[in-house]
């Protein structure tokens, strides 16, 4: 904001010259008129005057004080609002980041769980195999087809997961639909009229 405005300054002006202007008639007038008898009235039409250009000054300070506060909310308005925009933008972000760690977290996870679960279930082979050669042949049938059970769900569960195919379809069951099926009443053979 400048600290010259040229419209206050014409209007200040003006009022000068207005002031100024009544001062020097007022002056001629009462020279002219004889000021021992007319002191008094000149007097107070100059304190009247005085007043008069007081209160155009007084109003003209005021509206540009309106103004200027004004102006100085319209500004902290503004820059609040930046503020506000500015901090829901960092908001948005932190949490993108936190989506992406967790997510991070979760693949780790997963390949960690992955990891020990192939090797457990290769260990599981392994030990089915052995029994295979060393004549427990049952033992070592049902050692091999739990492993490789194992092995075919876990990666069909992972498949469904990358897939998306887990996510939202089943209801746990308290909010299963129940179908209900009804037949039509039939009247009784005996003891009903």
């Amino acid at each position: 904001m400048l600290p010259f405005s040229l419209i206050s300054f014409l209007k200040y002006l003006i009022g000068i010259l207005f002031v100024q202007g009544v001062t020097v008639l007022l002056v001629i007038t009462a020279q002219e008129a004889g000021l021992e008898k007319t002191a008094v009235l000149f007097l107070l039409l100059d304190l009247g005057i005085a007043a008069l250009t007081a209160f155009w000054f007084t109003s003209m300070a005021e509206n540009t004080r309106k103004q200027t506060l004004s102006r100085a909310k319209e500004g902290f308005a503004r820059e609040r609002e930046e503020i506000r925009v500015q901090a829901e933008k960092e908001k948005v972000r932190e949490v993108r980041n936190s989506q992406r760690q967790m997510n991070r977290e979760k693949q780790r996870v997963q390949k960690d769980s992955n990891l020990r679960t192939s090797l457990i279930l290769g260990g599981a082979a392994g030990v089915g195999a052995v029994m295979l050669l060393t004549q427990f042949v049952t033992l070592g049938l049902l050692t091999l087809t739990t492993a490789g059970g194992a092995a075919l769900g876990y990666g069909l569960r992972t498949r469904q997961e990358k897939l998306g195919f887990g996510k939202g379809k089943l209801l746990p069951r308290s909010e299963r639909p129940v179908k209900v099926i009804e037949a039509p009443r039939q009247k009784r053979a005996i003891g009903e009229q």
